[in-house]
């Protein structure tokens, strides 16, 4: 077993959670520390309350017990895809003549492309292929040693933010790490959730956090189209407070109980138990119905993304969904599917024990961290 441990960040829009972690056996992961917390978030591309996110990561470290030396002054930071924006582009090098491709044609057909398309308010991030052509007749997925004239290539280029890199990069070199690496996280999610074969075709991932969703349109080793929008699952939590003069803590132990399949009678409820300890009776019917509002709101909205990323509706698209934002509400993937009429297939880490939804993202990025090392 490697011992080789990576520090990797998952930045979610209401938590932080982060991992130590090294390959175990059978590309398995070993997890020497992880620390989940809360805080403040982040909406529509802006950190709330930034001020006090450098003191929360010096808090992270310490519960961590990290100890920073020159084996270990390195961390990888996963970027949202409210902060990160995807170009899909084409490149094509001309060789002269019939030649074995190299790992180096590759690498230089990657700079290239990425250097025409630069932006003043963005870095990039990664070149990734969605799928390659050799001499203008021949689609492959992996061109390494064919022989060809030239070679062509559909490319995803990831960029990030430049406002949301320098912002992480000042905070960690305060707190003595020579080097962060930046990590898309729905590109992680895309390579580590869904399968080398089935991104062979084009794949629909959806990732419906607590107060953001991503959309992603993935093929090959890369992401064709990207989009996100500022709701979640705290929106449900919040409609359920209003709907029934409830505290945020008190809807959130409600959305727990909710069965989105259930269709109760007009004398069925649910009881809850509220912060002073005083059990209430909370019509069924009429929770399953707000609650089912706000995933017909963010159904809508990935249906939205969809049409922009096509001119033409793609009844085969395969569907995943990881995020805890609807994934851990009882029946909440199903009403999902019926309002994309779409099948729906859960997105998670291929890991024994860690198959959930909302373990998603920090695995994903785990596995990115170390394939780079």
């Amino acid at each position: 077993m490697k011992d080789n441990y990576v520090l990797v960040f998952d930045i979610g829009s209401s938590k932080i959670r982060a991992m130590v972690a090294s390959y175990g056996l059978n590309n398995t992961f070993v997890v020497k520390n992880q620390v989940k917390c809360d805080y403040d978030g982040f909406y529509e591309g802006r950190f709330l309350n930034e001020d006090k996110i450098p003191f929360l990561f010096q808090q992270i470290l310490n519960d961590l017990d990290y100890t920073i030396t020159g084996k270990s002054d390195k961390v990888y930071i996963g970027i949202p895809a409210e902060f990160s924006s995807v170009v899909s582009t084409s490149a094509t090098i001309n060789f002269g003549e019939r030649k074995k491709i190299k790992q180096s044609d590759i690498d230089s057909m990657f700079y290239s492309a990425g250097e025409k398309v630069k932006g003043e308010k963005v870095e990039i991030v990664s070149v990734n292929p969605i799928s390659f052509k050799i001499d203008d007749n021949r689609w492959i997925q992996n061109p390494i040693g064919e022989i060809a004239n030239s070679l062509s290539g559909q490319l995803s280029i990831v960029y990030g933010g430049k406002d949301f890199i320098e912002f992480f990069n000042n905070i960690f070199a305060g707190l003595g790490f020579c080097a962060v690496e930046y990590i898309s996280e729905p590109l992680a999610e895309s390579i580590f959730l869904i399968s080398k074969e089935e991104r062979e075709d084009l794949n629909l991932l959806v990732d419906i956090g607590d107060l953001t969703t991503s959309v992603a349109i993935v093929k090959g080793e890369g992401i064709v189209n990207l989009s996100s929008f500022s709701i979640g699952g705290a929106f449900i939590t919040n409609d359920l407070a209003e709907a029934f003069d409830l505290s945020l803590t008190e809807a959130d132990r409600l959305k727990k109980q909710v069965v989105l399949s259930l269709k109760g009678k007009a004398n069925d409820f649910y009881e809850l138990t509220t912060d002073l300890g005083k059990v209430i009776k909370i019509p069924l019917n009429l929770a399953n119905e707000v609650v089912g509002y706000t995933i017909d709101t963010i159904g809508s909205a990935i249906s939205k993304c969809v049409q922009l990323f096509s001119s033409q509706y793609i009844p085969y698209l395969p569907v995943y969904l990881c995020g805890a934002g609807v994934c851990k509400i009882k029946g909440g993937r199903d009403y999902l599917a019926k309002c994309l009429g779409r099948n729906i297939s859960y997105a998670v880490p291929p890991l024994p024990g860690k198959d959930k939804p909302h373990l998603a993202s920090i695995y994903s990025l785990v596995a990115s961290a170390l394939r780079g090392e």
